[in-house]
């Protein structure tokens, strides 16, 4: 399956390292892949400050935090990204969240499935039809049956 990680997400995993959103991203236990767009990072430096004050590590344990979740996450070049898609997924978000149209195409480029905890942009995707959304309670059932229950996730 083909996860589509959004910002909300990422930045869940930085504040609380020990929390499921940082166990579903870094566990390769889990199958499923990982994806996100470059516009991922910017967005990583622009909330940067927020990110520190509720995670309470220092900027270099933040950057080691950055790094070790990066690097279970494929990063897509949206340049490869066609501009049907683009604007697809910008008509999808326009009214919602335009910063969010980068993890909306890459949904569609990729064929998965978008996980965030964005309640607005999910919301608002659902009322114009967009169903390529994964919650985080469904992405945990499906790892532990992929997993047989091999493992506990808390």
């Amino acid at each position: 399956m083909k996860i589509i990680v959004d910002t909300s997400i990422f930045i869940s995993a930085l504040i609380s390292p020990k929390g499921i959103y940082a166990e579903l991203l870094m566990n390769p236990i889990f199958r499923f892949e990982k994806y996100s767009s470059y516009y991922l990072v910017i967005e990583i430096f622009k909330h940067k400050e927020k990110i520190l004050k509720y995670s309470k590590l220092t900027e270099t344990e933040l950057i080691e935090q950055v790094y070790n979740l990066l690097k279970n996450v494929t990063l897509i070049n949206e340049n490869q990204i066609s501009k049907e898609i683009w604007q697809k997924s910008f008509d999808l978000t326009k009214d919602v969240d335009e910063n969010d149209t980068a993890f909306v195409a890459l949904t569609e480029f990729a064929e998965g499935k978008l996980w965030s905890l964005d309640k607005k942009l999910i919301n608002g995707l659902k009322r114009k039809g967009f169903q390529k959304i994964i919650e985080t309670g469904e992405l945990k059932h499906k790892a532990l049956e992929d997993n047989q229950n091999n493992f506990k996730i808390e």
